[in-house]
């Protein structure tokens, strides 16, 4: 599933950071994508800006993914150090790109809020279709992807993934992608309308039987 860290974890990373001299930085590119409550930036959180910096990107809360576009905020020294490291392979954002940047942040939320009650839908469209046909599939707390542990022994994420394509059509990634934490688990993007992902669950209903039967 998406899960939303709790304060502690950003807590004990910052005394961490502290004790011991190493730096955090946090992705928090989803942030206007929580479906309980708010997302909280790090740097929110005492102790944060001398021991880290965040970045947030505007491609996930505005729909920008096209017009690459990001920013680092924190400690000064660490934005310093990632300043003087970007000068030496890329410069200069085209500029209506960072007029466009300048317009989503400072103008009205309505629009991120109403793409977050989307991708809600779409979980539970989701999440709630594959429990209803017995795949128990925990609710993502966040982002626009759904993390399902795989519904079968004795196969591995990628394998149940390239099947679940084969007999069903519907397409995932192996949670291996990600390193090998991910084994036993498949992710699925929420890019598709609510009806779409009522057609994947269906032919998942029809394929479902046939694969985790293959494996028993």
């Amino acid at each position: 599933m998406g899960a939303v860290a709790p304060p502690r974890v950003y807590e004990e990373a910052i005394a961490l950071a502290d004790k011991y001299g190493f730096a955090v930085i946090n992705d928090n590119a989803y942030s206007d994508i929580i479906f309980s409550g708010e997302g909280r930036s790090f740097l929110s959180y005492d102790g944060a800006a001398s021991v880290g910096a965040e970045f947030f990107s505007l491609s996930k809360s505005f729909d920008t993914t096209g017009a690459r576009i990001s920013f680092l905020i924190g400690n000064a020294d660490i934005v310093s150090a990632f300043r003087k490291l970007r000068s030496q392979y890329d410069f200069g954002m085209f500029a209506p790109v960072q007029a466009m940047a300048i317009a989503a942040l400072t103008g009205d939320r309505t629009g991120v809020k109403m793409r977050c009650a989307e991708y809600k839908r779409r979980r539970d469209a989701l999440c709630g279709g594959l429990r209803g046909i017995g795949w128990d599939v925990p609710d993502s707390e966040g982002t626009m992807f759904v993390w399902a542990r795989i519904p079968a022994e004795n196969m591995s994420s990628e394998e149940f993934a390239l099947r679940l394509l084969e007999r069903t059509g519907v397409m995932c990634t192996p949670g291996t992608s990600f390193g090998p934490s991910g084994e036993g688990y498949v992710r699925f993007a929420l890019v598709k309308p609510v009806s779409t992902i009522e057609e994947a669950v269906a032919a998942i209903a029809k394929g479902l039987p046939e694969i985790t039967g293959s494996v028993r």
